[in-house]
């Protein structure tokens, strides 16, 4: 996933009304309207897409439409 890609997604789930916001560990703290959280690598490197791919499923479980 590229960072700009990953730019895209958290401005997706800011429109939405989640509150994101960067941790001391090196990961985004994003949390939902109804106040469930999801921690997301700030730096979403991998091979064959997982990154991408399991950072959407993180923000799908706590509520996020993408």
């Amino acid at each position: 996933m590229s960072s700009k890609d990953f730019r895209r997604l958290l401005d997706r789930v800011r429109e939405q009304g989640f509150d994101v916001r960067l941790g001391g560990s090196g990961h985004y703290l994003v949390t939902s309207p109804s106040g469930e959280t999801a921690s997301v690598s700030a730096t979403p490197a991998g091979g064959r897409g997982r990154s991408l791919t399991n950072t959407r499923a993180a923000l799908r479980r706590i509520g996020a439409r993408l």
